[in-house]
């Protein structure tokens, strides 16, 4: 599975970055106890796949963040702008897919930094969020984006769409995993994502939850005007 890094990794990995200063450029999870969660698609743009998504979340009036792959942007160009012009937020997940924890750390600088120039050529604006593919990430590959100006963003919920489980399947991890200031990672590329999603982003509403972007749901809710 594209996601290599599970939720006890995840624990670990931020219990050792309390104390060292690098808590504030890293999200996991929003702030407060309101039913806020965001949605996170990793991999696009994929012209199979991204345009598809975008109807729906449109139609659900759901905005989302798009952790895009340089290479990819490249390719295929307008999806990138679409993202951008439907008012998503498009997020760095480097330019060409490397676990950054087994490269040196310059490189790390190298593939955030060529991303980055790609989406603001392509999206208006460079990219304030990262996602290190897999997850993979110590506090050298943090330190590296933080220095970039990028937050990086890991997650609370993944139900395994990259595997294509069987569209029950996925829609009931998904809805099981819910809690207030989730982020949950998804794929650009998953057809039981596409199969799925409007379904729970129905069902969540049913239960309470609200679909926000990153900056919302890292800011606590009284201050949201």
């Amino acid at each position: 599975r594209e996601s290599t890094t599970d939720q006890a990794e995840l624990d670990a990995l931020e219990a050792k970055i309390a104390g060292t200063g690098l808590e504030k450029y890293v999200l996991r999870r929003g702030q407060g106890p309101d039913k806020r969660v965001s949605l996170t698609f990793d991999d696009g743009p994929h012209p199979a796949y991204t345009p598809k998504l975008l109807d729906i979340l449109k139609t659900a009036k759901v905005k989302a963040t798009f952790f895009v792959i340089g290479h990819m942007a490249e390719k295929y160009p307008d999806l990138v702008r679409r993202i951008a012009a439907d008012g998503h937020e498009v997020a760095n997940h480097t330019y060409s897919h490397v676990t950054l924890t087994k490269i040196p750390p310059e490189e790390v600088d190298v593939e955030y930094k060529a991303d980055n120039d790609v989406i603001a050529r392509l999206a208006g604006k460079p990219a304030r969020y990262c996602r290190p593919p897999g997850g993979d990430h110590n506090n050298e590959v943090l330190r590296r984006a933080a220095s970039l100006g990028l937050t990086t963003v890991l997650w609370t919920d993944d139900p395994g769409d990259y595997d294509n489980p069987g569209q029950a399947v996925l829609f009931d991890r998904e809805t099981k995993a819910l809690s207030p200031g989730g982020i949950i990672l998804l794929h650009d590329g998953s057809k039981d994502t596409l199969g799925t999603l409007a379904d729970f982003i129905a069902t969540a509403r049913s239960k309470g939850y609200h679909f926000v972007t990153l900056d919302e749901l890292k800011t606590p809710s009284r201050e949201i005007s």
